[in-house]
């Protein structure tokens, strides 16, 4: 774990292997609506016998305080910052719903940075339900967090302990923020850009994924050149949970591909 300072904002990452040190891969993992870094650990553990892994908690998340925004790009600019603070010069972009939002424009904006992109249950529009952002506006009104509908996020075959796992590090994020990310989520949209994306991208989801659906992805893996799909059966929104050592497996593979120059980097 550590912290920096970014535009007078401290921000707090999570770690897995020595960041100035880094061995493999230089992963920077990205979470996504009302959610923290901390939700990327069990994964970034199973990578670190190969890989060097850093996972932010965005602003107003987690341990990073103050509070959140309502637009994609500032949040892409404390990532793409926390890398430059690493000295990492290039990296991996790993990106959960929201997050995937954030790596889809660091992608765009700061593609000489990127080694590869990786977009998890996520899309290039990302309109919210109407009847969820009311639910959240609410939440946020009241100061309390919404109970969790299981229905919306996860796959009827997902354990109830998955669930609670995940309920337990997303539950403590202020429902004003997670409010703040529905916002920045509904109004989300590169869709007419993406085709300009050329960095080696892997796509992957839930197939029963009901906030990020698998055409999203489709649309992602059409329209960005040479990238590949992957759709994971029995999970949804959160597939790196839901089926942890598929998406491991997956993402092992795609860095794998990745030219063997950029590791070195």
């Amino acid at each position: 774990m550590g912290s920096i300072l970014i535009d007078e904002r401290t921000i707090h990452y999570h770690a897995v292997g020595d960041p100035a040190r880094p061995k493999g891969r230089r992963l920077l993992y990205v979470h996504g609506t009302g959610c923290t870094g901390e939700v990327w650990m069990p994964h970034m553990n199973a990578m670190g016998d190969a890989h060097t892994s850093v996972a932010i908690d965005l602003p107003g998340h987690g341990r990073s305080p103050g509070w959140g925004f309502r637009g994609v790009g500032d949040y892409t600019h404390f990532v793409v910052e926390l890398a430059r603070a690493l000295q990492w010069d290039r990296f991996v972009v790993i990106g959960h719903s929201l997050g995937g939002a954030i790596a889809l424009l660091t992608a765009l904006y700061h593609a000489d940075r990127l080694d590869g992109l990786v977009l998890v249950d996520t899309g290039a529009r990302l309109r919210v339900d109407p009847a969820l952002l009311r639910t959240s506006r609410d939440a946020a009104e009241k100061g309390r967090a919404p109970a969790a509908d299981r229905s919306w996020a996860y796959a009827s075959t997902t354990p109830q302990s998955v669930v609670d796992a995940v309920e337990q590090i997303t539950v403590h994020t202020d429902p004003r923020i997670t409010y703040s990310d529905w916002i920045a989520d509904d109004t989300f949209d590169v869709m007419s850009r993406v085709k300009d994306i050329h960095v080696p991208t892997l796509v992957t989801c839930g197939a029963d994924d009901r906030l990020t659906p698998v055409k999203y992805h489709q649309y992602l893996a059409a329209q960005i050149p040479g990238s590949q799909l992957t759709i994971v059966e029995k999970a949804g929104h959160w597939m790196f949970w839901e089926q942890a050592d598929a998406f491991t497996k997956h993402l092992r593979a795609f860095l794998d591909r990745l030219p063997t120059a950029a590791a070195a980097r």
